[in-house]
């Protein structure tokens, strides 16, 4: 494509130079080893003879021919070269004939000498045919390219200034680094040069060397490890002696010596003459390597850094971020202080005042706050104060400069005192962290930060920092942006006084008594001594300079060119970039032979410099994102371009949209490449790896800079295009995730207020709120974003699709995340939208409310006056529609948003255009006031309902009346239609409602009331219609037939208002009482109220807006607006109750008491006050089933060790055992006589120990609930060890450590039960998975190491600050504990040696619950300040971290930390969590197997003249073989298959005894023995075995031994089964 300059025409080749950086920035590369290379060739191509010229005018073609055949040139050539253009005497460039480089060569030879000829003659000549390229560069850059200039200048600058300059410009491209004594000589051999380009070249080119020098210095200072070095040698060179020199080699050994070797990168490659040329695939291939090796190397060296000291980094980076805005405001400053100010403040009254009112002070004082206009020299003042400042006083001096909004960190309240708070923090804390641990980037915090600063630098300074004088300087406080969350006032953070070394001097264009601050702060300001108002300045004057100024310009450019350039500069927010500019003005269509010319406002490079040159006075460049940025010098300049340029809210948004599209060109590209290829591809997730949710990255892999998140997002605002707003920026996960990354927290609440403001979306209130609520925890880990999100929003996912697919990208992102990550898995948050959104004030008695189809304006029609329509969000009033003469009674607004339509008691109806707010068309058909409108038939018709009995239908075109229906008796009160638009309904106070047809205006049907009808609506399906009468009832009808549904109950004052949801469920009512009432449709009762405390008296009106998203209500002078769509916890617990009732799955309605976790971590099982078991499957997180049968609350639970069963205390006194595979009670234990407090199952599976509130211990069998043993023991606390010894418990004063014999157990003996304690009470302990030791914790703040067997104390713990709140072991490291404290901090153990391993701190609350991974490796806390943190025990460093936002109580998880279920305090729901990528490795729990013990059946009493077994004798099949083998035959032996001898061993597990198979022994028959079976053939062979010992016949029937269990057994149960009981008691007693 062509790019035309103004006077001149240029082909394509002339593109590769910038004439804007000629002669300082175009340089050709160094030679390498004196040859050039392929680089330098292409540069050196800019110094011939420019290419001919596009065009050339008639005369000067016949000139250069005729002189070329004087001169005996090819005039081929020129012929060739040229062609003549159709109707006219121009010639244009063949560019077919161009294309043939040598051809176009010769003929540029040729026609530039013919030029020369002519030019020597004094010929005006085209001066692209005497001129190289460069040299046409620099007359462009020098502004000498006007045609005035080339006639008069262009001859004699040539030939002398421009020859010199090209020649020290070409002198200096062919020197080395090396060669800085010739350079010195060229800058004297040309001093008669008076340019300073030239000499800024020479100075430029010094320094850059002198920086080389430096940076040598700095090298030989730094530590070896932050150095890497590259070591190139090159094979089959003809010449090594450079490389052999002895400094070389001594070069490389002292780098050898000092760097690591893992920071020396050896590279060889191939030696070329002429150096390394990329265009050589070996060398191109030794580059990429070269490339690699680097890139690895530093990216290897940045992670140890991170790892070894992250708390170093963390700081840095937040340092950072201090100093780049710093430097922002600085250089700002010095542009400023280097501008052409037409007030000089230098030694002025104001300056000299200002400067005793800072220096003496001595107490007390407020900050000084100056007043000015608009070139007033307000800013120039702020930066000459901070010039001089530094000779005022011989103190230290501080100072601190910010320009409100030039930057987004500066352009609202919270990002500007956060970056000041952080550099306060900095100033006091050197060496300390920037933000307090405890910091959140809440407004209230970030205000009061501020406050405790100044203080802090006032009291607790040391003597050096008191004789520092601190110096805050803002400038245009107007400037920053005011936000909802705002405190009191925006400005309310200003401090009214201050320490006598602590001065703030502030600079606004409005009075204290406009700005936003509080009314002490207004009054205290007012003082002379604080106030300063600058003279006042002829605006008009400036105004009419600068105007001026454009006029020029756009005579000499152009009106079209010179609009465009400004237009773009001024509708940027904070600027734009020269790249970003080029974008934007350059066109993106044409071919190559399109012409770009200036007067079209067409620009290309060339003419971009031109006028960015010429608006040179009005322009500067502002440093930001490390980038520079184009934007207008003084505010008023902004002013009046926007006042010239920007006329219209059209024009503005089609400049916004340009922008829009400029930055998210690749997002456009990007979804389209995807639609093209979403038949052909779909994403298919990975199978191999596990993440929590198992989702698919999406296939555009769009990233957002750090210009998308300061400046695209208020151009989509402002361009009006919500939609793609919230899809690209506001609801996008990716900018969010950005805005925190790249700024802070801080600012993206900042901006997200700022759409509020402007955009009132549920969508937006939904992220705002999540974001909002989520400060604390994004201030200390901005990777928590994704948690936040789903934590908060997975409950509403179905609300939009904005939130499901925002919802979906935090997932996407979790499970792309690779290092360890904390991540919720379902949902235990409540929406976080509050009730109350918003309130606008109106100033007038509000009667009748009408929002618009989109929600961001609405109709006001006060009780007297005109109709306003006002903007929601801004509470900004933008119309008053003045045309009644009477009250405005009722309104309408067409669902196009194009009309609104209003009645009044004038018995007029005015149609009014919403979008230029004129009158369209006034009808007054009516004879009465107008009562009720609407609009029907695709808005075609209007349709009202007056005072005079009328219902007229009139037609929307032209205002002629269709039809009139003089069918009531009384006022029509109320006109509608169905959804499909076919039938009208109207009420009256005749007690009549009708229904008619649009088409024929015929009575379809009447529904007669029983008293007049003042209210009614329509639901959105044409299905109810609720009808409000005389008699305050609200009665609900069919709208298809009209019959009488039922009567909606529950309000308790007059109904002043009715409105139906849209999802045709709910009816909402406005009273008397200040209140709204929410009714069910289909049941017709309450579901709730709405206290509308803003109102304070009687409800006016009430409406909701589309899909409704938001209830507004009015009374008196305010509206209110409420969220009102019925999403979220609550309502999915109903769904899921109601969808999953049949399974026997309900949620807790009340708080959990209790929870466990089964061993092998895939399975929690809760108990909560409302009798309830859930049982939960972490794996997909979902609840499996519910258990219902306690009648009291559930206090505790335990799930036995092989995972089949559970087991549960109540407040009911009982105990129960549940079977997890069919959910159903198992047997109940009642032997208690008070609240079951605690419980546990022994490793055997078989025995349960349970305790209550009186200190009664049971000990009783877990498949039949008999008691086998009862003893007094602890109250409150229980465990027992794996090896089934010893059991230990305690009820909060002390712990007691008893010895559990196998069986029989006397726990009666003092012998047998010790005690250990600590001086004060214990809290805490655990049980190590040996079961030699139990660790204690107490509120002596120590832990102590106990021995299980003896109770002999082994280690004693010291090092918390506070009592020890938790304490845990590992599985495999058995010396490793880790203990919580309220000290806040976690210490990691060593048992054996004593030793604190690690001290972890990073909570700030009491730990409350720890756990330790089963390896070892990972660490998990729980804390009051809702947080879980996971450690790595082996660093003591935090791996990652999540807020829950409730406190929490307890957790509990799998081996591997892989899942964590969460105990909140107070709460119903159960947050499981997930450990995505965790290092811990799965470690199963070990199973302890007991040797035999005694039959668990409780023996009968001796019977007369029988002789039984000794008591001392076991009948399971160990004593069997060992003392009754010598009894039993062989052929006996081997009736019993050897897999029941485990079935009757005592270490037999329940899961064991379930799956025994059947035996196809051939002599135990055709069919195989089950358990049943199984235990009647021992309990027969049994038998057989105690008739040998007794020398008596076996029985015959089962019924003996029957009758023998009966009389043995001591459990309560009966049973009228004789053959189920006896089984049972066989299967038991094996």
């Amino acid at each position: 494509m062509s790019r035309v300059f103004p006077s001149y025409h240029c082909t394509p080749r002339l593109l590769s130079v910038r004439p804007d950086m000629v002669p300082i920035s175009v340089r050709s590369p160094r030679k390498v080893h004196g040859t050039a290379t392929a680089t330098d060739t292409q540069m050196w191509n800019d110094w011939p003879p420019a290419p001919l010229p596009l065009e050339m005018n008639g005369t000067l073609y016949h000139n250069l021919k005729t002189l070329m055949v004087a001169h005996n040139l090819d005039i081929h050539l020129l012929e060739n070269s040229y062609v003549k253009k159709e109707n006219s005497d121009c010639y244009v460039l063949n560019q077919a004939f161009a294309i043939e480089a040598d051809v176009i060569e010769n003929a540029t030879q040729e026609i530039r000498q013919a030029a020369l000829m002519l030019s020597e003659k004094g010929t005006a000549v085209d001066p692209q045919l005497l001129h190289s390229a460069v040299e046409h560069q620099i007359l462009h850059a020098l502004n000498m390219t006007s045609k005035e200039c080339i006639d008069e200048c262009s001859k004699q600058f040539v030939n002398n200034y421009c020859r010199k300059l090209v020649d020290v410009r070409k002198k200096i491209d062919e020197l080395t680094d090396a060669q800085e004594p010739v350079i010195l000589e060229i800058a004297e051999e040309n001093t008669k040069l008076t340019d300073k380009t030239i000499m800024r070249e020479l100075n430029e080119i010094q320094a850059v060397m002198k920086i080389y020098q430096h940076r040598l210095i700095v090298l030989k200072h730094l530590d070896a490890e932050h150095v890497i070095a590259v070591m190139r040698e090159f094979t089959e060179d003809p010449d090594k002696t450079q490389f052999t020199e002895t400094r070389f080699l001594s070069f490389k050994n002292y780098l050898k010596s000092k760097i690591p070797a893992n920071n020396l990168i050896h590279l060889c490659v191939r030696w070329r003459t002429n150096g390394i040329n990329p265009a050589c695939s070996e060398h191109d291939t030794y580059l990429t390597i070269f490339q690699e090796a680097v890139m690895s190397a530093l990216q290897s060296r940045i992670n140890e850094s991170i790892e070894n000291k992250p708390e170093v980094n963390a700081r840095n980076k937040a340092i950072q971020e201090v100093f780049k805005e710093c430097l922002i405001h600085l250089a700002f400053c010095a542009q400023q202080l280097t501008l052409d100010e037409s007030i000089d403040w230098f030694d002025s009254p104001l300056l000299n005042m200002i400067k005793m009112m800072v220096v003496s002070a001595t107490s007390k004082h407020g900050p000084i706050i100056v007043r000015g206009d608009h070139g007033s020299g307000k800013t120039s003042l702020l930066t000459t104060i901070y010039k001089c400042c530094e000779q005022w006083s011989d103190k230290k001096l501080i100072r601190i400069l910010r320009f409100c909004g030039i930057t987004p960190r500066s352009s609202y309240n919270l990002e500007l005192l956060r970056i000041i708070c952080e550099q306060l923090n900095l100033l006091l804390q050197p060496d300390g962290l920037c933000v307090p641990r405890d910091a959140s980037f809440d407004p209230l915090y970030v205000y009061n930060w501020f406050q405790t600063l100044l203080k802090r630098y006032d009291c607790e300074a040391d003597e050096s920092q008191r004789n520092t004088l601190l110096l805050i300087l803002i400038d245009d406080l107007h400037q920053l942006n005011p936000l909802d969350s705002d405190i009191v006032a925006a400005l309310s953070w200003l401090p009214t006084t201050l320490p006598p070394n602590i001065h703030i001097i502030c600079t606004t264009f409005y009075s204290p008594e406009t700005l936003k601050m509080t009314p002490l702060q207004r009054e205290r300001f007012k003082t002379s001594d604080l106030y300063i108002e600058l003279p006042a300045i002829d605006s008009e004057k400036l105004e009419s300079s600068i105007a001026y100024e454009l006029d020029r310009l756009q005579e000499q450019f152009g009106e079209e060119a010179i609009t465009k350039f400004a237009s773009f500069v001024t509708v940027s927010e904070f600027g734009l970039s020269e790249t970003e500019m080029l974008e934007l003005l350059m066109p993106t269509t044409g071919g190559i032979d399109c012409v770009l010319r200036l007067e079209d406002g067409l620009f290309n490079f060339a003419t971009y410099t031109v006028i960015k040159r010429a608006f040179s006075s009005l322009l500067m460049d502002k440093f930001m994102s490390g980038r520079l940025l184009l934007c207008w010098r003084h505010k008023l300049t902004y002013t009046l371009m926007r006042k010239r340029y920007l006329r219209s809210q059209e024009v503005q948004r089609t400049l916004h949209s340009e922008i829009v599209n400029l930055f998210f060109s690749e997002f456009n590209t990007n979804e389209s490449d995807d639609e093209n290829n979403a038949e052909n591809k779909s994403p298919v997730p990975d199978q191999e790896k596990q993440t929590p949710f198992q989702s698919s990255l999406p296939s555009n892999d769009v990233r957002y800079s750090l210009r998308h998140v300061e400046e695209s997002w208020i151009h989509l605002l402002k361009a009006g295009d919500n939609i793609r707003l919230k899809e690209l920026t506001l609801c996008n996960f990716d900018f969010l995730l950005a805005s925190v990354r790249t700024i802070s927290v801080s600012y993206l609440r900042s901006i997200l207020e700022h759409a509020r403001f402007y955009l009132l979306d549920r969508d937006v209130e939904l992220i705002y709120y999540t974001v909002r609520k989520s400060s604390d925890a994004l201030t200390r880990d901005t990777l928590q974003l994704g948690a936040q999100i789903i934590c908060w929003l997975r409950s509403c996912s179905d609300s939009s699709d904005l939130i499901n697919r925002i919802l979906l990208a935090s997932m996407a992102w979790c499970d792309g995340y690779t290092d360890p990550l904390l991540v919720p898995l379902n949902a235990w948050l409540q929406p976080p939208l509050p009730l109350y959104v918003k309130c606008v004030n109106c100033g007038v008695q509000v009667n009748k409310i009408l929002p618009t189809p989109s929600g961001q304006h609405i109709v006001v029609l006060p009780a007297s006056g005109d109709p306003q329509l006002w903007h929601t969000m801004s509470s900004t009033l933008v119309q008053t529609f003045k045309g009644h003469s009477g009250a405005v009674i009722c309104s309408t607004i067409t669902n196009d948003s194009q009309l609104l339509l209003t009645g009044s008691e004038d018995t007029s109806v005015i149609v009014w255009n919403l979008k230029t707010f004129e009158m369209k068309m006034k009808i007054t058909e009516h004879i009465a006031s107008v009562l009720c409108l609407t609009c029907a038939l695709n808005n075609t018709l209007v349709i009202s309902g007056g005072e005079d009995s009328r219902i007229i239908i009139m037609s929307l075109t032209n205002g002629e009346v269709v039809n009139k229906i003089d069918h009531h008796r009384g006022p029509v009160t109320q006109v509608l239609y169905t959804s499909i638009g076919d039938v009208l309904v109207s009420s009256s106070t005749d007690k009549s409602v009708c229904l008619w047809d649009l088409d024929t205006f015929s009575l379809l049907n009447t529904i007669s009331m029983a008293s007049p009808v003042l209210l009614m609506e329509i639901s959105a399906d044409s299905i109810f219609l609720a009808i409000t009468c005389e008699d305050n009832q609200i009665y609900l009808h069919s709208v298809a037939t009209g019959t009488f549904i039922h009567t909606l109950r529950g309000h308790k004052s007059k109904v002043t208002s009715i409105s139906l949801a849209y999802d045709n469920q709910r009816a909402m009512a406005g009273g008397t009482d200040s209140l709204v009432y929410v009714f069910d449709m289909r049941s017709g009762s309450l579901l709730r109220t709405i206290i509308t405390t803003p109102h304070h008296a009687l409800v006016h009106c009430v409406k909701v807006t589309n899909k409704d998203d938001f209830l507004v209500t009015a009374g008196e002078n305010r509206l209110a607006y409420w969220n009102f769509r019925d999403v979220g916890m609550i309502e999915c617990e109903k769904e899921n109750h109601s969808k999953h009732q049949s399974q026997m799955k309900y949620f807790h309605t009340v708080s959990i008491n209790c929870l466990e976790i089964s061993s092998d971590g895939a399975t929690a099982v809760t108990g909560a006050m409302d009798g309830l078991i859930n049982v939960w499957q972490l794996n997909n997180h979902e609840l499996q089933s519910t258990m219902e049968g306690h009648t009291g609350c559930v206090t505790c639970i335990a799930i036995s060790p092989n995972g089949l069963f559970v087991v549960s205390g109540s407040e009911d006194k009982s105990a129960r055992v549940w079977g997890l595979t069919i959910g159903v009670v198992v047997c109940t234990y009642t032997g208690h006589q008070n609240t079951v407090t605690a419980v546990n199952v022994m490793s055997d599976n078989r025995r349960v120990v349970s305790i209550d509130k009186l200190g009664n211990l049971a000990i009783w069998a877990a498949d039949n609930g008999m008691k086998l043993s009862t003893a007094k023991g602890p109250t409150t606390f229980l465990a027992v060890t794996n090896n089934m010894k010893f059991i230990v418990g305690g009820n909060g004063d002390y712990w007691r450590v008893c010895v559990l014999e196998i069986w029989p157990v006397n726990l009666h003996k003092e012998e047998e039960c010790f005690s250990v304690s600590h001086s004060e009470e214990i809290t805490c302990f655990v049980l190590t998975y040996d079961s030699v030791h139990v660790i204690t914790g107490s509120k002596d703040m120590s832990l102590k190491v106990w021995q299980v067997n003896d109770g002999k104390l082994v280690q004693v713990l010291v090092g918390h600050t506070d009592q020890v709140s938790c304490v845990s072991v590992a599985i495999t490291k058995k010396s490793l504990v880790a203990s919580g404290s309220w000290d806040t901090n976690l210490i990691i153990w060593d048992i054996n040696t004593g030793d604190d391993l690690h001290l972890l701190n990073g909570h700030l609350g009491h730990v409350t619950c720890v756990k330790l991974a089963g390896d070892g490796t990972l660490a998990v806390s729980g804390s009051d300040d809702k947080r879980i943190i996971v450690w790595d025990c082996e660093s003591g460093l935090p791996l990652s971290s999540i807020l829950l936002h409730v406190p929490i109580l307890e957790l509990v998880m799998s081996s591997d930390v892989s899942r964590v279920a969460v105990h909140l305090y107070e709460s119903q729901h159960l947050p499981i969590i997930c450990l995505h990528n965790t290092p811990a490795m799965y470690v199963k729990a070990p199973v302890y197997v007991a040797p035999a013990v005694e039959n668990l059946r409780p023996l009968a009493p001796k019977r007369p003249n029988r002789r039984l077994l000794k008591k001392d004798v076991s009948l399971d099949s160990y004593t069997w073989q060992r003392k009754y083998a010598h009894l039993t035959t062989s052929l006996m032996m081997a009736r019993v298959d050897e897999r029941l001898k485990r079935r009757f061993s005592v270490s037999a597990s329940m899961e064991e005894i379930s799956t025994i198979s059947s035996s196809k022994d051939s002599t135990m028959g055709s069919q195989g023995l089950g358990p049943e079976q199984a235990a009647l053939a021992q309990s027969q062979h049994f038998d057989q075995l105690k008739a040998l010992w007794n020398k008596k016949s076996p029985p015959r029937t089962r019924r003996h031994l029957h009758s023998l269990s009966k009389q043995n057994s001591k459990s309560s149960r009966h049973s009228t089964d004789n053959d189920d009981m006896a089984e049972e008691d066989a299967e038991f007693s094996g």
